[in-house]
């Protein structure tokens, strides 16, 4: 497992995200992608089914005895305590990506997983291309047994809310199929509005699923 330092990272403001967002569906000819948080998500209680530390994070699923959703929170003391496994917490819309609540204590998410279950709480724009495609470039700041996390440029993103689109993270898994865009650097990324797929970085090989969307962590993050 190698982990590399990533390079400083800022939130950019949200108008800022949603001018660029509004600029990249004008140039793929699509509607304006509503933010899923407008949506919202809110609903019953949910058990920390799992949670496992991944360089700086935490990758958890919560299950509401229906179904999974899988989030990424900072690993501070605090969102270890919110998350901590068989806990029963909230999933609320406050923040970008979400906030678990348990008890008076609260944690910000640091991205999304489960992109299909995101993308179902957003309308489908109006596009002449069923299938979106842009250049993404990125490099390795993490691989593990599992995953391999790319730091960079990932277009089309917006589309699922996320707004670190500049400057993001996407966690893919340490696959064979992975590992030509892997170890390129750059791949054309695509989004699919139905079936399986969402986001994926396509080789001569196939498409290799991005698993997670994640922000690059700040030092505020650490310490809460």
């Amino acid at each position: 497992m190698r982990s590399r330092n990533p390079a400083p990272w800022y939130d950019a403001p949200v108008i800022r995200a949603y001018l660029a967002l509004a600029a990249l569906v004008l140039c793929a000819g699509c509607g304006a992608a509503k933010n899923v948080v407008e949506r919202g998500f809110s609903g019953p209680e949910r058990t920390v089914a799992s949670v496992m530390a991944i360089d700086g994070y935490l990758d958890t699923r919560l299950d509401d005895g229906k179904a999974a959703v899988r989030t990424f929170l900072p690993a501070n003391p605090t969102c270890r305590e919110v998350a901590k496994l068989g806990a029963t917490v909230h999933f609320k819309t406050a923040g970008p990506y979400g906030t678990l609540y348990r008890g008076e204590q609260s944690c910000a998410a640091a991205g999304i997983g489960s992109l299909a279950w995101w993308r179902s709480k957003l309308p489908r724009p109006n596009t002449s291309s069923p299938v979106p495609s842009a250049m993404a470039s990125y490099r390795t700041v993490y691989e593990g047994e599992l995953v391999v996390f790319l730091r960079g440029d990932f277009p089309l993103t917006g589309l699922l809310g996320f707004t670190a689109m500049g400057d993001g993270i996407a966690v893919v898994p340490n696959s064979a199929l992975c590992r030509r865009p892997i170890d390129r650097g750059s791949s054309t990324i695509e989004y699919f509005y139905g079936g399986r797929n969402v986001l994926t970085l396509s080789s001569s090989d196939g498409r290799c699923e991005i698993e997670a969307l994640l922000r690059p962590l700040t030092e505020s993050d650490v310490g809460a």
